[in-house]
């Protein structure tokens, strides 16, 4: 869903329910500019919303890759085992080290006693420690790696549970906690320690809705039906007393939204106790994060993901005003924000209010969001524009349009048509980073770069690419006697390998992406030739009107009737073409004429 909307106290918040007792037809693909008005939600309560209707077709992200299985090894690399044991001395001078500080030869230490260490459980001992040094060195990856490899020794080792709490810690400092998922459902019948067991839980459950995405993608939907439950079941075990409730909440769902999604593609029809429990949850998340609340969890982001699959949910399902409301919602200035006015322009659209819709289109193409990707918000525009008989102006957006994007598309068809690895791909948008930094980038290629880390999973996996190139140029800056060492060099070719392995997914998640908005914006730009056309259609046929004296029917422009009137809690300001922060997203756009009756006051 990449993958990524105020409200009184959370005890006394209420959210009326759904009527789920019918089912859903099949839901259309495309939005409609007509839509049945529904009731204005009270003051105070968050909106429920009737399923009578269309079921919304649930958006998914690209195929996740299936989580390898690696194979456990019980030596490291570069390690022989002598056949002897060390000192008892040698392994305390590494735990000293480590207690005073000094890591990078706590971490050249330990490695050098591991290569001579015999005995097994001297190895994971030292292991152990060299994990531990390199945490304390902020190299989280290869940290990772050797705390792999001790739980890999075998879950009756002294250092395997300590070993796995290191798990935790890692997933909380490096930007992809799902690094860490391999390993905590590798021993997920492993009994955890009480202090991390809701965390476990949580992770268990992310690994379990990845993989299901992973088997719907490969093509089996009866193994990813069954991944969705029990991803779901593990996120109801998150107690709410726990900073992972939140986080919990919207897994589950999120799991019950694509629970619905199956649901529609096996028969036509959702089911709606899975619509029911989505929305119960988002809600619920809503409930904690109540900023309001002196209880609440702080987990902003959660919250505002929340608000965003709340007001989806009731678009899809054809309910406007619910769908605004929860858009509404969504922080201003947040990571969802932008995405946010956008979709809900869409709802002012099909409720007629064009003059909000229109007002949403300014903030979206003010200069400060200039780099920002929403090339179907000017088809909205033309349309509107079109539909009141502004014909001129809806053939000025439409070559507006053409102008902006149409090098985008040519842009895209280059690069994906292109025959190149994965690695190559990813090759070429970390190039445009790196120019970007340097400030040599050009306007296209930042269009292109933005477009693609639109992708949460790729701008994730980015991340997470960057964090490993860092640790790697980071052993540069260490002592002499840690980066010299064969240690280094076995560390490097490590992260080398890891790299090289996430740059291969990050380039096949890429290439998808990019494939898609090339197909998406190829359409739009047919679309929008199809707009012009009828627009030079209706010029031409208005022209003829006016040329033989005629009124021209519904197409004769005449003024709207309009008024400054705001409400108490609002003030009136003309816009002038100045454009101030404060009052991004606040903007209404009035339609002074047009050919198109205009809805009644209190629409």
């Amino acid at each position: 869903m990449s993958l990524l909307l105020a409200a009184g106290a959370a005890a006394q918040m209420q959210m009326p329910g759904m009527d789920l007792s019918q089912p859903a037809p099949k839901p259309k693909a495309a939005p409609s500019p007509a839509a049945s008005p529904a009731p204005q939600p009270a003051h105070g309560e968050m909106p429920g919303m009737d399923l009578s209707g269309p079921t919304p077709v649930m958006r998914k992200g690209p195929p996740v890759p299936p989580v390898p299985n690696p194979s456990a090894s019980l030596v490291m690399p570069g390690i022989k085992l002598s056949g002897r044991a060390l000192s008892r001395e040698r392994i305390d001078l590494v735990a000293r080290l480590l207690k005073d500080s000094r890591y990078p030869e706590a971490a050249v230490s330990a490695y050098g006693a591991m290569k001579e260490a015999g005995d097994p459980a001297q190895a994971a001992e030292l292991e152990y420690l060299l994990g531990k040094s390199l945490y304390k060195m902020q190299m989280y990856h290869s940290a990772l790696h050797y705390f792999s490899g001790v739980l890999a020794r075998g879950t009756d080792g002294q250092f395997f549970r300590p070993s796995l709490e290191w798990l935790f810690f890692i997933s909380r400092k490096t930007v992809d906690e799902n690094i860490v998922l391999d390993d905590v459902a590798r021993y997920r019948n492993v009994a955890f320690p009480k202090r991390y067991q809701n965390e476990f839980t949580y992770l268990l459950a992310r690994y379990y809705l990845l993989r299901s995405e992973a088997l719907f993608a490969a093509g089996d939907p009866n193994e990813g039906r069954e991944a969705l439950k029990v991803a779901r079941q593990l996120s109801e075990m998150v107690p709410k007393t726990t900073p992972y409730f939140a986080k919990a909440r919207f897994l589950a769902g999120t799991a019950a939204y694509q629970q619905a999604e199956e649901g529609v593609a096996a028969s036509a029809t959702a089911p709606p106790e899975a619509l029911a429990l989505a929305l119960e949850d988002f809600k619920e998340v809503v409930r904690v994060t109540n900023p309001r609340d002196p209880n609440a969890i702080h987990d902003w982001r959660s919250r505002e993901l929340a608000f965003m699959n709340l007001a989806r949910i009731h678009y899809e399902a054809r309910q406007n005003r619910a769908a605004i409301y929860y858009y509404g919602k969504v922080p201003r200035g947040g990571d969802q924000w932008l995405e946010a006015l956008y979709e809900e322009a869409w709802a002012y659209y099909r409720l007629g209010d064009y003059e909000r819709a229109l007002g949403n289109m300014i903030t979206l193409h003010a200069p400060f969001f200039k780099d920002e990707y929403f090339p179907e918000s000017l088809t909205v525009k033309a349309i509107i524009y079109y539909e009141n008989c502004r014909y001129g102006e809806a053939r000025s957006v439409i070559d507006d349009f053409d102008r902006f994007y149409g090098p985008v598309e040519d842009e895209l068809d280059r690069i994906t048509t292109r025959a190149q690895s994965p690695e190559a791909f990813y090759e070429l948008l970390d190039e445009i980073q790196r120019k970007q930094r340097k400030k040599t980038s050009s306007p296209l290629l930042d269009r292109i770069l933005k477009l693609a880390l639109t992708d949460s999973d790729l701008q994730r996996r980015n991340a997470s690419i960057q964090e490993l190139e860092a640790e790697m140029d980071g052993i540069g800056d260490r002592p002499d006697s840690f980066r010299y060492s064969e240690l280094a060099k076995v560390l490097l070719e490590q992260l080398r390998a890891e790299r090289t392995q996430a740059i291969s997914q990050a380039g096949l998640i890429a290439r998808a992406k990019l494939e898609r908005e090339r197909d998406e914006l190829r359409d739009l730009l047919g679309k929008a030739l199809r707009i012009k056309f009828e627009t030079q259609e209706k010029e031409k046929q208005l022209l003829e009107h006016q040329l033989a004296g005629q009124e021209g029917g519904r197409e004769v422009l005449h003024g709207y009737r309009y008024s400054v009137a705001v409400p108490d809690t609002d003030l009136y300001w003309p816009y002038e073409g100045e454009y101030w922060r404060d009052e991004l997203g606040t903007y209404q756009y009035t339609l002074t004429k047009g050919c198109r009756p205009q809805p009644a006051q209190g629409k």
